[in-house]
């Protein structure tokens, strides 16, 4: 058996006597409040893009069939949407973990929509594939395939990047 870990394996630190651990960690703290700094500039930034509008009519497929992006909404003030990369027809144990984990910390929804917030999964995979695996996974979120309307809704990414389950 070939083991994959064997070259990503980090040698063990040198030892040091406390003083050089010091120094060395001031000027390692030096680059980590860099970092922070441009990290916080650059989500400013992010936050300070113009918006894109996008039209309510945005057809999406849930539960019952048909739906609109206004649908989804629920009635609610605002729409917290989390977009679930998928590869059809492919296993449950194939689909994208990052994905799969952060859906499964949403279970409870009384409190986002005690503050007129609707949540929902929209999934790039077709329904009743996608909705198979949601039913596994025993999620009861509101769950839309989003798979016609992907350029429509992902303003800022390239959906031909994306490939099945693409990050």
């Amino acid at each position: 058996m070939i083991d994959l870990m064997k070259d990503q394996i980090a040698a063990p630190p040198r030892v040091i006597d406390r003083s050089t651990f010091h120094a060395e960690l001031d000027a390692l703290r030096v680059r980590e409040k860099a970092h922070t700094k441009e990290g916080e500039a650059i989500a400013a930034a992010r936050r300070r893009l113009p918006m894109v509008a996008v039209d309510g009519a945005t057809p999406l497929i849930g539960e019952s069939g048909a739906v609109t992006l206004l649908d989804t909404f629920e009635g609610r003030g605002m729409l917290l949407a989390y977009y679930f990369m998928w590869n059809p027809g492919r296993p449950a144990p194939e689909q994208c973990e990052g994905c799969a984990w952060v859906t499964s910390q949403v279970r409870e929804l009384s409190y986002i929509h005690s503050r007129d917030v609707t949540y929902a999964t929209f999934c790039q995979g077709p329904y009743e594939e996608s909705a198979r695996y949601r039913g596994f996974m025993g999620w009861d979120m509101p769950w839309c395939s989003a798979q016609g309307s992907l350029e429509t809704l992902l303003v800022g990414r390239r959906v031909h990047d994306l490939g099945t389950g693409g990050r």
